[in-house]
């Protein structure tokens, strides 16, 4: 096989991969061996993306700093996707517990945030082995001079 059509189905194999799912994105995650009460980074290059978590139980306390929000006033908005759990999230942004804003049935947003958003997430009812959490970091500002 010439270098030129080796590379072309290279090229090919990796776009397909890409396109089916096999090759992952940075901002879709797994929560593996995070203790409870310990705060999970989630990737800064993400405003929108999932986090797989093994073992749904205690809280899972998630820390949102995207880079391209820096400066702007944000929310992050979560929902279970997987089995369709159910799930308190709690804003502890500032130190205290503030409750969700429900947006849907399945889908609730922390409050707004300049520089950052720290949630809570505490499954409700039956545990599951797996569960994927989708997030979205949300503005509706201009940023903040």
């Amino acid at each position: 096989m010439a270098p030129l059509a080796r590379i072309s189905l290279i090229l090919l194999l990796v776009v397909v991969m890409a396109m089916s799912g096999f090759i992952p994105s940075p901002c879709d995650e797994m929560t593996f061996g995070v203790p409870a009460g310990q705060v999970y980074n989630v990737n800064p290059s993400c405003t929108n993306g999932s986090i797989s978590w093994s073992y749904p139980m205690d809280i899972l306390r998630l820390f949102f700093a995207p880079a391209d929000l820096a400066g702007y006033k944000f929310d992050v908005c979560i929902e279970s996707y997987a089995n369709e759990s159910t799930f308190d999230v709690l804003d502890v942004t500032k130190g205290d517990k503030q409750p969700h804003r429900r947006i849907s049935d399945i889908e609730v947003c922390t409050g707004f945030h300049i520089n950052g958003v720290i949630a809570d997430i505490e499954p409700k009812g039956h545990v599951r082995y797996m569960d994927e959490i989708r997030y979205r970091a949300v503005t509706i500002e201009k940023k903040l001079q």
